[in-house]
């Protein structure tokens, strides 16, 4: 039981037992690719694009007793992002359930804000059960195109389950860089320290040979450990699976099925800051050869929902005509209506 108490506490802190995509902890946030990220960092909701659910399970360190299943959703909109996340792990005498939920708003151009509040349940048949609640909050900031940065806190508040005086989620400080160089390479780095553990750093980075097929590698410590991974997508449905090594205890697995189009795709670093960008837009623009910085300037359309744009036209090609932009995520016939004055073909 001893032993299983050690496992459980480990667990909380190995993302991939929540998503193939997350093994990288604090530096995989800001490459989302589903709304099971609202585990890692709320504010990384901002950076997804329209609505999507996803469900993953998972088995940390290969153990049977850590058997996990998640489910998660959320949906966004060019300004606020919404999302849930329900998470189930035990057998055998231990069973673990949380349930998180997490708002993220884009203050300005460029920086998204998040928080979320979470609510703990553990029961271990010879010691009993405990509830707990906690918050977490983060905020990513783009300081130029194709480049990211985000700082957050895990456990800002946290109950306790017992009387003990150590809360159900210790804090935990992370902040990390990323940048995406060139279209379908991102690479970022964190570092994370524990309230108990100490400091974690972790590397990540990613590959798109081809628009339906994505590749991750991860590297996480001390102690060093592995993460690898996978993604095909057709339309919007994806399909996740990694494995995460741990020098001392066997390797984890983990798949997701995802549907909708949360996916998050930016777009390549251009040294140009989004101020110097914010002048030299004159409306209407031309919706085919906007860039993401000009369109983010259109009232109506956010971060989110621009990044959607261009990556639509990338991989359909270009709108004919102002009325085919309802085929975005998002855009309504209400506010199809507003864009007219602001976009053309």
């Amino acid at each position: 039981m001893i032993t299983l108490l050690l496992l459980i506490v480990s667990s909380a802190f190995e993302m991939q037992s929540e998503s193939p995509w997350l093994a990288g902890a604090a530096a995989s946030a800001l490459f989302p690719r589903s709304h099971l990220v609202l585990s890692v960092n709320p504010a990384a909701l901002g950076l997804l694009e329209g609505y999507a659910f996803s469900a993953s399970v998972s088995r940390p360190f290969g153990f049977t007793e850590l058997d996990r299943a998640a489910a998660s959703g959320g949906f966004s909109t060019n300004r606020y992002a919404t999302g849930g996340l329900l998470n189930y792990s035990g057998r055998d005498g231990y069973s673990e359930i949380s349930g998180i939920a997490g708002v993220a708003i884009n203050l300005r151009n460029g920086i998204i804000g998040g928080i979320s509040v979470a609510g703990h349940r553990i029961q271990i048949t010879e010691f009993g059960a405990g509830n707990a609640i906690s918050t977490d909050i983060g905020v990513i900031a783009r300081p130029i195109n194709g480049v990211f940065i985000t700082g957050s806190m895990r456990g800002l508040y946290s109950s306790t389950l017992t009387n003990a005086e150590f809360p159900a989620v210790p804090k935990t400080i992370s902040a990390a860089l990323g940048i995406s160089p060139i279209r379908g390479i991102k690479i970022a780095l964190g570092c994370s320290n524990h309230q108990y553990a100490g400091n974690e750093y972790s590397f990540v980075t990613s590959v798109e040979p081809l628009p339906e097929l994505s590749l991750v590698l991860s590297f996480l410590t001390p102690p060093v450990r592995m993460g690898i991974g996978f993604e095909i997508s057709l339309s919007d449905i994806a399909v996740q699976y990694g494995y995460a090594t741990h020098p001392e205890l066997p390797g984890g697995h983990a798949i997701s099925l995802s549907y909708g189009n949360a996916a998050f795709q930016p777009e390549p670093i251009q040294f140009e800051s989004i101020e110097e960008a914010d002048e030299e837009v004159s409306f209407p623009i031309n919706v085919n050869t906007a860039t993401v910085e000009e369109l983010i300037q259109v009232p109506g359309i956010g971060p989110s929902k621009a990044s959607t744009i261009r990556n639509y036209i990338d991989n359909h090609g270009i709108f004919n005509s102002i009325d085919e932009l309802v085929e975005i995520p998002g855009i309504g016939s209400t506010t199809l209506e507003n864009l007219r004055e602001y976009l053309t073909v």
